[in-house]
């Protein structure tokens, strides 16, 4: 039994630095290729998720990789960020050459943002923000009854996903109701997404009575998920400002 436990666990230090090794070998030829490349290059972080994600040129090819994972101790101020970014080019033979960054709006303030802070050390630099943020602010614009529709669902989304006894007494409801679904996905506020996500949710599950509500209700998946659509064609790898620019040209003729 003990020999058994110890082929197990030779296996497993086995396994485990075998991942290191292949991440670490990784992270190099990422480094290779960014400190050969013969254009600048960009990043894309964001502090809610502690990712980097790098962009360069690479045999006349436009390249995006994930850079690192390297979650704050404490808090996630832009200070912060801005210390181990700067370790991490450090430790990795890197520089600001340049640097765009596509965040959350605490991200870029004029004076204290990571932007600001960046821009202190290399002007050169350029910032731009990320324009999926700006959509986060509609929200906050919205006419009372659609805002008032938007905040019970989330306060309702949130309740019975807070608590695991409620979220199981929630899908024993729904099987006896015979709905289509059975949960609720949970509601970010910091996401802009999650919120198309939710209404189609608390829609196609018929859980309110009001009719006028549930009009509403309806109006807004309608166009939550059709400006859900025009960002997820607005994310992801290889897409350029021309392709994002033909993308919102498109969006806005289509509901003109």
């Amino acid at each position: 039994c003990q020999s058994k436990n110890r082929k197990w666990l030779d296996d497993y230090l086995q396994y485990e630095f075998t991942i290191y090794d292949m991440s670490d070998d990784i992270l190099a030829q990422v480094i290779s290729d960014l400190i050969s490349s013969p254009a600048k290059f960009s990043l894309q972080l964001d502090e809610t998720a502690d990712l980097v994600f790098v962009r360069y040129g690479k045999d006349d090819v436009i390249k995006g990789d994930f850079l690192f994972c390297k979650p704050p101790t404490a808090t996630t101020k832009a200070a912060d960020v801005k210390k181990f970014v700067d370790n991490f080019f450090r430790d990795n033979g890197l520089s600001w050459n340049m640097f765009v960054s596509d965040g959350a709006p605490a991200m870029l303030g004029r004076l204290s943002g990571f932007g600001a802070l960046v821009k202190s050390d290399a002007p050169h630099i350029i910032v731009t923000h990320c324009i999926l943020y700006k959509h986060a602010l509609v929200t906050k614009t919205l006419p009372p009854k659609l805002a008032e529709v938007l905040k019970i669902v989330v306060e309702c989304v949130n309740y019975v996903r807070n608590s695991a006894m409620k979220h199981r007494v929630f899908n024993v409801l729904c099987n006896e109701m015979r709905s289509e679904f059975e949960i609720f996905l949970y509601h970010s506020n910091v996401r802009w997404l999650s919120r198309g996500k939710v209404l189609n949710r608390a829609f196609a599950m018929h859980c309110f009575g009001n009719s006028e509500f549930i009009l509403i209700l309806a109006y807004m998946a309608d166009i939550f998920d059709a400006l859900n659509h025009l960002n997820r064609q607005m994310q992801g790898g290889g897409v350029n400002i021309i392709e994002a620019e033909e993308n919102l040209k498109a969006f806005k003729k289509r509901w003109a």
